[in-house]
């Protein structure tokens, strides 16, 4: 009889001991999940370190052409050459501008943009008629305007946006 008082005090320790591991247990696994949550959150693929990075870069170029741009409207038809290359310029430094899928559109919109534009200047300096002119400067505004919608889009969704 003296060996089983002893014994259960033991046996009592054993389903704490359990307790205690498997309640250790469920919170590392609770841990490393949300670990791997806010890393996905933050840097994953469209994670909001992400999308606000690639924004950045994207806002900047588009104000870069921006005063490119302002200053092509400003100038006489034979001076647009160098404001029309600075411009292309500006394209290719923005397609070469690196962005997480859920923003392709948006990019590709930008691109678009500058690409109409472009047009524009080059058929204005061709003294092509004034309705293909204002329907190329026309179609850049229109792309200029999905920038900003896609734009905005993403910001609001990361990261949970689908490409």
């Amino acid at each position: 009889m003296e060996n089983q008082s002893a014994l259960e005090p033991q046996n009592q320790i054993e389903p704490r001991r359990r307790s205690l591991v498997a309640v250790v247990l469920i919170a590392l696994v609770v841990l490393v999940a949300a670990s791997g949550f806010g890393l996905y959150y933050f840097f994953g693929p469209c994670g909001v370190n992400t999308v606000n990075e690639a924004s950045k870069l994207l806002v900047d170029q588009l104000n870069i052409y921006d005063e490119a741009y302002q200053v092509a409207t400003s100038s006489p038809r034979i001076s647009l050459i160098g404001p029309v290359t600075q411009i292309q310029q500006i394209l290719m430094d923005t397609k070469e501008v690196v962005v997480p899928s859920c923003m392709q559109k948006a990019k590709i919109a930008l691109v678009t943009s500058m690409e109409a534009a472009i047009r524009g200047f080059l058929a204005f300096m061709a003294q092509e008629a004034d309705v293909t002119v204002n329907s190329l400067m026309d179609q850049s505004l229109t792309h200029l305007g999905v920038f900003t919608t896609e734009l905005e889009t993403v910001n609001k969704c990361a990261p949970f946006c689908s490409p």
